[in-house]
């Protein structure tokens, strides 16, 4: 049988067994080189890289309002009720991808959603792709808490970063939490590292515990990953050490909190105070956001790792900022200006793909505050003339109420 070959990036890939028709699940996404989007089948226990036809590019500035998502997330398969699994960007074009499972079978399906609120689904069936199997990935038929298979956590995050894509989650190995680093274009170079760590919260050394969400981070002239893990220990981990067949211990630098589980991380640049920060946003299902300063995770990496137990509840390790991003079940980066979040908005029990800026990270019209009040006035205070108001102006034009914005006064 002849192999089917597929031309990304002027090279010739050989398929490896299996194709984006196969997809039986989607637990992650991440958004790769050259129109690639990669896909976490848990199921199956494969990476899928769907190659996605050229898109234009799309300048800083896109919004997002779409206070309606499920309905049509739910159109595009059929009426069928939907969950989401996951989001991503495809950087520069404006346009975020979605993940669901629907249906009692818990069908996958790959859905477009533009700022214009149209929405698309990803035909699978026709899509070019390469796949590969994850090593050692979990085989046992265990579930926890009765309904959630073991095996759903064989890839609980997936990031791409300089040529590699990083993919935490669950192994069939003893020490069962799991980082593996693989080469695209797929071939056999695949690394598996298993991780422990000390939970301070616990009181325990954990090596089954996967990594629930992480990003990337710079300081001293090396590169590392963090990670969050449930109930929430954050952890730095050298890229240097995510070698194949390794055993290492990540350095638990912080607890945020007890009672939690994190929902994804992502990394950016913004400006506070005036001043341009590196940073990391970690968004949780059970707690507030974090703002995480790179600058903290440096000073941490100069003390000693948390090794003694920390009381529920008590945070300590880094001086975090909370961000109200409560409801939030991903987030990523839509451009250097804002984040795109999928969120359960709270209030309404609306399913949202909604923008939001990086230097606030919040929506006005998420509150009835003194400034929705129609005989509000910004006129004699000069505090709110020159800090207030311009945000606030922002603010209304982006979330759709320009009509709302009052004259200068």
């Amino acid at each position: 049988m002849r192999i089917p070959f597929i031309a990304i990036s002027g090279l010739l890939l050989a398929a490896t067994g299996a194709s984006a028709a196969d997809v039986k699940s989607i637990s992650r996404l991440a958004a790769g080189p050259d129109n690639i989007l990669f896909v976490a089948d848990w199921k199956a226990a494969r990476v899928h890289a769907i190659t996605l036809p050229a898109a234009a590019q799309q300048p800083s500035g896109t919004i997002f309002n779409v206070l309606d998502l499920e309905p049509r997330l739910s159109r595009e398969v059929g009426g069928a009720k939907v969950t989401v699994e996951d989001m991503v960007v495809r950087p520069g074009t404006g346009e975020v991808y979605v993940a669901v499972s629907y249906g009692p079978a818990k069908k996958p399906a790959l859905i477009v959603v533009t700022s214009d609120k149209k929405t698309r689904r990803i035909n699978l069936q026709a899509a070019p792709s390469t796949s590969i199997a994850l090593r050692n990935a979990p085989t046992t038929d265990n579930s926890f808490w009765r309904d959630t298979p073991e095996r759903s956590f064989t890839a609980t995050d997936m990031k791409w970063r300089n040529g590699e894509l990083f993919v935490a989650g669950l192994s069939n190995q003893d020490f069962a939490s799991t980082l593996r680093r693989i080469k695209y274009p797929f071939g056999s170079e695949q690394s598996v590292t298993s991780v422990e760590i000390y939970h301070a919260g616990h009181n325990l050394i954990e090596t089954r515990a996967p990594v629930r969400a992480m990003s990337f981070a710079s300081w001293g002239g090396k590169s590392y990953l963090v990670a969050a893990y449930t109930c929430t220990p954050l952890v730095t981990i050298p890229l240097d050490d995510l070698k194949d067949g390794a055993h290492i211990r990540g350095k638990t630098v912080a607890e945020l909190g007890y009672g939690n589980t994190p929902a994804d991380m992502i990394s950016y640049t913004t400006t506070r105070e005036g001043k341009a920060e590196d940073v990391l946003l970690l968004v949780n299902f059970n707690r507030v956001s974090n703002l995480i300063p790179v600058s903290q995770l440096e000073a941490a990496g100069a003390r000693p790792g948390i090794e003694k137990n920390v009381p529920y509840g008590q945070v300590t390790g880094l001086d975090v900022a909370q961000v109200p991003l409560s409801g939030t079940l991903r987030v990523d980066n839509l451009d250097d200006k804002s984040i795109v979040v999928v969120r359960r908005q709270l209030e309404r029990d609306a399913l949202q793909l909604v923008s939001i800026g990086k230097e606030l990270s919040f929506r006005l019209s998420d509150h009835v505050s003194e400034y929705a009040f129609p005989e509000f006035s910004f006129r004699g205070n000069a505090f709110q003339q020159q800090y207030a108001k311009p945000r606030v102006d922002i603010l209304m034009k982006e979330e759709g109420f320009p009509e709302l914005i009052k004259a200068s006064e």
